[in-house]
């Protein structure tokens, strides 16, 4: 090569990288731009420049997720060979903050690679295992990883298993965990050997054990989660409760003097021992990844549209509604509230019956259930929170006679500060008439109060009893 070549691509070299702004930013700064990168994406950046030839090395988000394939072509050939090499030749005093990752895909022993003998799942190279999962979830915590994501695989028949992953961690604050199955060895782990875990997310997991017990723990969100033995959970420092659809039983609760915030959605028709699941089959094609913002669907106003009617069959075949024990008496710190039921429901009537004051209680969001006996549920509500300001009802979207007329004349509360009554109903809900006199005898103007009406939706006879991997949709 010519001096005078040679100048000219030095030239060429520095004004290529003048322009290359984005390389001369930070680590830190670079590092937050592969955090939205899956861990293969992270590696390619190796090639892109001197400066980023090392920086995937010391990435502290290790995101291994599968899914949202068309986001995220192409994967490795051989993935699980790849997140070997990924954990094993990182800078050893790099620390490794998040690890996000799908269960394994359904084995399938009939189809192989054609140079290895690894099992072939299917044609984009998800050929990990079970045992790769533990080994990742294992290498994570020893390098003191604080949010850790185990999500299922959608082609993932059967619940993940921890048992044989030692969930003992300092360092670990957020735990994310869905499709899990949790027994009592894991559940003593989370509660005792984690002194630093804040945030524990479960959805449709498995739970056999008796009890979650954390004196750190802050935020707990229970998604449709399988409770097969009595579950009793106390956390005095909780601050933020979501229990959504349990089934089999209700959990109990306990020392949790801190709740400010609480959702607790129930369907007796799920909660008890001879309930069994009827499953939908789920597309692969349309799955995508838990939201990674962590975003609360509980706020202020409650105007979400969760559906408060949850029925899903017709009755309890004769069996006995289990657990929530002291579900009630646990929220009366709470400044707001969502209890979403169906009419009729038990659990939450038998343990209004002891109902506190809520003296913090700002905004309370009541389903259906609050209805009955001439709106009792309601009244006992609107009796025992005196500092309330915002009620919100979610009344029944189906189209159905009322046939026992609602007469809740002499019922008195006094909610001074009560500023908002919004009522979410169908379109022909007569019984909003009846709920408007109800508040205006009580001294709430009809300026405070305001209906959403929605387009009547006509119930479906026959539903099936579906599960917990298809009501969240």
């Amino acid at each position: 090569m010519s001096r005078k070549k040679a100048k000219a691509d030095a030239v060429e070299g520095d004004a290529a990288a003048a322009d290359d702004r984005l390389s001369a930013l930070s680590d830190e700064l670079l590092h937050k731009v592969m955090s939205f990168l899956r861990a293969w994406e992270v590696a390619r950046t190796c090639v892109l420049s001197r400066r980023w030839r090392s920086l995937w090395a010391s990435a502290p988000c290790i995101d291994l997720r599968v899914c949202c394939k068309a986001r995220h072509r192409p994967l490795p050939m051989q993935l699980a060979r790849f997140a070997n090499h990924f954990l094993l030749l990182r800078e050893v005093s790099a620390p490794l903050d998040t690890l996000r990752l799908l269960s394994s895909p359904t084995r399938n022993e009939t189809l192989y690679y054609p140079y290895t003998d690894s099992p072939e799942y299917d044609d984009d190279g998800e050929d990990y295992c079970c045992t790769d999962v533990e080994m990742w979830i294992r290498a994570a915590i020893n390098r003191g990883a604080r949010f850790i994501q185990l999500s299922q695989h959608p082609r993932d028949e059967a619940f993940s298993d921890l048992r044989r992953v030692p969930v003992i961690s300092c360092h670990l604050k957020h735990l994310h965990l869905s499709g899990t199955m949790l027994y009592d060895k894991t559940l003593r782990q989370l509660s005792s050997q984690c002194p630093s875990l804040e945030v524990l997310e479960l959805k449709e997991c498995f739970l056999d054990g008796p009890q979650i017990s954390s004196a750190s723990l802050i935020s707990l969100t229970m998604v449709e989660c399988r409770i097969m033995a009595d579950l009793s959970i106390a956390a005095p420092n909780l601050i933020s409760l979501h229990c959504v659809c349990p089934y089999h039983r209700a959990p109990s609760f306990e020392n949790m003097g801190s709740l400010a915030t609480g959702t607790i959605m129930l369907n007796d028709s799920f909660l008890h021992d001879k309930f069994e699941y009827k499953y939908k089959d789920l597309n692969p094609d349309v799955f995508e990844c838990d939201s990674d913002d962590g975003s609360d669907s509980n706020d202020d106003n409650y105007d979400s549209d969760a559906d408060s009617d949850l029925s899903t069959c017709e009755g309890i075949y004769g069996a006995n509604v289990l657990g929530g024990q002291n579900v009630i008496c646990s929220l009366s710190n709470a400044t707001s509230l969502e209890l979403i039921a169906d009419s009729g429901e038990v659990i939450l009537n038998r343990e209004l019956e002891k109902c506190p004051i809520f003296s913090n209680l700002k905004a309370l969001s009541l389903g259906e259930w609050c209805m009955a006996a001439d709106l009792h549920p309601l009244v006992l509500f609107l009796q025992h929170a005196p500092n309330l300001e915002r009620l919100f009802l979610k009344l029944k979207m189906d189209h159905e006679e009322i046939e026992e007329n609602i007469n809740p004349e002499g019922s008195s509360f006094a909610c001074k500060n009560l500023a908002t009554v919004k009522i979410k109903c169908h379109e022909e809900d007569e019984r909003v008439h009846v709920l408007a006199q109800f508040f205006v005898a009580n001294g709430i103007s009809m300026e405070k109060i305001s209906v959403d009406r929605r387009p009547t939706r006509v119930t479906r006879p026959n539903l099936p009893i579906v599960g917990p991997k298809t009501l969240m949709g």
